[in-house]
């Protein structure tokens, strides 16, 4: 189980031990989006990042994203729904995505391509047992 433990831990240690639980958070949002991983990484190439995006999902060293980017991408309205869901600020959420999702991505991306979304949702399930 490295792979996944180190998705985890990467997730974890992004965020710092006082915001471990929006890891978590994190991956709730990810799953809840459309299409998966995959829907959304669609959603942020056709946003205009998808330079960005095929930094984490290629092999070299990933780009950042900004909460700003996120929200004006995924949409502020959206963000909001999914926080109160959460229980959590929309900045906060915005915040934690900025931090995790390049790491996520990446990780879920080990040979340069994200894997079939069966796959991504087989490991996304695991993770969550992990946290």
């Amino acid at each position: 189980m490295g792979f996944l433990d180190d998705i985890v831990s990467t997730g974890m240690s992004a965020l710092g031990a006082e915001h471990s639980g929006l890891f978590g958070s994190a991956m709730q949002f990810v799953q809840s989006q459309p299409g998966g991983v995959s829907g959304l990484v669609q959603q942020l190439q056709s946003g205009g990042l998808g330079t960005v995006v095929s930094s984490w999902i290629s092999n070299g060293e990933n780009q950042p994203i900004s909460a700003e980017q996120i929200e004006s991408v995924i949409g502020s309205d959206r963000i909001q729904t999914v926080a109160d869901t959460l229980g959590i600020d929309s900045q906060t959420l915005a915040q934690g995505l900025s931090q995790v999702l390049p790491k996520l991505i990446d990780q879920l991306s080990p040979n340069g391509q994200l894997p079939d979304e069966d796959t991504i949702q087989q490991s996304v399930q695991t993770m969550k047992g992990l946290l």
